[in-house]
């Protein structure tokens, strides 16, 4: 049996041949200063410039673009200061018109799915022809708002000038599903910052945002139904513990990325990661509990026939919100049916139904799942690794390959199923990857493949804005385009620029911090200096410091903020009319109780430790629950090395703390390492912790090494101490 990486390698080389020769070309020339992202099926330059002025408008020949037509005056004005009209009819030279036009055709057939079926179509084109005036034509809302997004990037501004280069464009998607996903599910990602994310997906023609809403952590949609989902939601990883959204919100935001040519996919995570359901709601979602047993399952109950009218019921309300989706993700990822299928109640439903074992009850929860999915009129999509039948699923459920290494996508192609590209990274050289190469598996355009997806998995809002979105360019270039010639180079110097203009609309505010002692952590002791600036001119910026979304009547920024707490900095950019420009850029910095005392950075030594949970880190002098020494089961000890001998007279002890549990433990000494005095008992302590620790002062004591001794934890058998100190008696 071949290994994965031996598989990996096989893959690499297939797809040299592949898709080798159209990435063996030369790079084509292309206009230094034309930073295209998705590079067009076709650019054709001219010569000379068509310049905005005050004076030039947004002309739309159909009403239904009239959002578009403000959304791009608002993008214009954020990139160079010019506020352009809109308004309708013919245009004049120096307008931007923007036109739909159902004839315009793609020059090749686009996989897509059209009611409800998986098809070719020649659809979704738009051209964009520039000379006295700048004509957007599209086949639909969204094709139109695709070109205005090439337009944007096109534009230039140079020595007091707004200009466009006179060229002539015509593009479309090489298949329907250009996705992001977002995880919504594990960590909360307020609105306003999802809202960002559609921008960016907005610029580079991202068609569709996937919204992961529910999972073991959270459950994100406002149910009327089931007002109690939700009441269980937990923080991932020590980030923020996902909210319900309001139902109002998700309507509106709905709407906010449908009007930028943006659709967005709902996602409930069904039978398997739905934790949060069942906490929530047990009596319909969740198996019993077996005496002497586990408490919960790791998947839904499928053997609850009250289940699903409420999972129906679940769907209606969801796919109302979202029903500008044409898909709906059902999840099916990691189901783990070891515990179900031992319950009692499993075996005899599988009886009742002459059902063989769980494997057929998992494909009957896709049937009936999908079943309420189709009669909403939208089309299913599942995570690889469901339990799926061929010959009654293929046409109708689509699957997002993303295991690596599995050569999946291979395998469901040759049972006749459309799949969507996950790649849980490229595996190759980005050069070489494109969305016909997934985990090992090597397809052809001829294959069914509908596009793919560019999954972000349990980010925190910061680390979504900041960083995740940044890895758009290049899997859309490869994606929108898998024929295009790449060159790493160029493509770097193109996604620079195209960087810099999604920065000025979402991010219009910049954070220079002053005082941090760990600045890649965004980590202070004492004093951090926040300086606050803008690229956009002729705006203001507001702050808040306790992370709610800024006002024009928030605080207006004159002179560096300064931080003595732990805090969430959000910061908005406001016009002269009172309006936000873009969006609120939050930054959230860190003050860690940071104190030197005897045991700081000196030789530490313990009797375990758990993966990366070392010793030293109770030895740092930082005060933090994600740096502690850990080591199980209890008892167990730590010593540290003074490296001197001193009159000890003072020991703080800082334990793990949650507001509940409590660690028992006791506090020695010695000079030599072999004779020990103990100073400090706490093997009868029910006090919970906090993070101010024990301090246990006690009489003058010599002492070159200082050993803690974990008794008990009263949550779990381990040991978990965050920071140990020790200093001399006071004279």
């Amino acid at each position: 049996m071949r290994s994965r990486t031996t598989l990996l390698v096989a893959a690499l080389a297939a797809a040299t041949l592949a898709v080798g020769p159209s990435l063996a070309q030369d790079l084509p020339a292309r206009p230094a200063e034309l930073n295209l992202i998705p590079w067009p099926k076709a650019v054709t330059p001219a010569s000379g410039e068509m310049t905005l002025t005050a004076d030039s408008r947004i002309v739309v020949t159909d009403a239904s673009l009239a959002a578009l037509a403000d959304i791009l005056a608002r993008e214009i004005q954020m990139i160079s200061g010019l506020r352009l009209a809109t308004a309708t009819g013919a245009g004049k030279p120096g307008d931007i018109v923007l036109k739909i036009d159902a004839t315009l055709r793609a020059e090749h057939d686009i996989l897509t799915v059209q009611q409800q079926k998986v098809c070719y179509t020649r659809d979704y084109a738009h051209s964009i022809i520039i000379t006295q005036q700048a004509l957007v034509t599209g086949f639909d809302y969204r094709a139109v708002a695709e070109g205005t997004s090439t337009l944007l990037q096109a534009l230039r501004r140079k020595d007091g000038l707004v200009t466009l280069p006179c060229m002539t464009v015509k593009d479309w998607p090489q298949a329907d599903f250009m996705a992001v996903m977002i995880d919504v599910g594990r960590q909360y990602i307020p609105i306003a910052a999802l809202k960002q994310s559609i921008e960016s997906c907005r610029l580079y023609k991202v068609r569709y945002l996937q919204l992961h809403l529910s999972d073991d952590q959270g459950f994100t949609f406002p149910s009327t139904a089931f007002p109690k989902l939700g009441s269980r939601n937990t923080a991932a990883h020590g980030g923020i513990a996902p909210k319900v959204y309001d139902l109002q919100e998700l309507k509106d935001l709905v709407a906010f990325a449908d009007a930028r040519g943006v659709t967005l996919v709902p996602e409930l995570e069904t039978p398997g990661h739905s934790g949060a359901i069942r906490l929530a709601m047990p009596e319909l979602f969740d198996a019993p509990k077996e005496p002497g047993g586990a408490a919960w399952i790791a998947v839904m109950n499928l053997a609850n026939e009250k289940m699903y009218p409420a999972l129906d019921t679940l769907v209606g309300e969801i796919s109302a919100v979202f029903k500008s989706s044409p898909y709906f993700h059902m999840g099916c990822d990691e189901c783990r049916f070891n515990i179900l299928e031992t319950l009692p109640q499993t075996q005899q439903y599988l009886k009742e139904h002459q059902m063989k074992g769980v494997g057929e009850l998992y494909v009957q929860h896709i049937l009936r799942v999908n079943q309420s999915i189709r009669k909403r009129g939208m089309t299913t999509i599942v995570w690889e690794g469901a339990a799926l039948e061929a010959d009654k699923m293929k046409d109708q459920i689509l699957v997002e390959t993303w295991d690596s290494g599995s050569n999946a996508a291979a395998a469901y192609q040759k049972l006749g199923f459309t799949t969507i590209t996950v790649p849980w990274t490229l595996g190759v050289p980005v050069e070489q990857w494109t969305m016909y190469l997934c985990n090992g598996s090597v397809l052809k355009p001829t294959d069914k493949v509908l596009g793919a997806l560019l999954p972000m998995w349990e980010m925190s809002e910061e680390a979504l804005i900041s960083g995740y979105l940044k890895g758009i360019p290049v899997r859309q270039e490869r994606t929108w385009g898998p024929d295009n010639a790449y060159a790493v180079k160029e493509f770097e110097n193109r996604s620079a620029q195209t960087e810099i203009l999604r920065e000025q609309l979402i991010l219009p505010v910049h954070y220079q911090a002053a005082g941090l002692d760990k600045p890649e952590e965004s980590v202070f002791y004492k004093e951090a200096s926040i300086t606050l600036s803008s690229s956009v001119a002729g705006g203001a910026i507001h702050y808040t410091t306790d992370g709610s979304e800024p006002t024009a009547a928030s605080p207006k920024y004159q002179t560096p903020v300064a931080l003595k707490a732990t805090g969430a900095l959000k910061a908005a950019l406001f016009g002269a009319d009172g309006n936000q420009l873009g969006f609120a850029v939050s930054k959230r910095y860190t003050w860690i109780n940071h104190e030197t005392s005897l045991t700081t950075g000196k030789p530490v030594t313990a009797s375990g430790v758990e993966a990366t949970n070392i010793p030293q880190n109770a030895v740092d002098g930082e005060v933090r629950l994600e740096k502690a020494w850990w080591a199980a089961p209890t008892p167990q000890w730590l010593q540290v090395d003074l490296q001197g001998e001193f009159q000890l007279g003072k020991v703080t002890v800082i334990p793990f703390w949650d507001g509940k549990r409590f660690y028992q433990y006791t506090v020695e000494v010695s000079t030599d390492g072999k004779t020990w005095t103990q100073v400090a008992d706490m093997s009868n302590n029910s006090t919970p912790g906090t993070d101010k620790g024990y301090t246990h002062e006690f009489k003058p004591t010599p002492g070159r090494y200082v050993k803690i001794n974990v008794l008990k934890n009263s949550s779990n058998p381990g040991a978990h101490l965050v920071e140990v100190h020790a200093y001399e008696a006071q004279k």
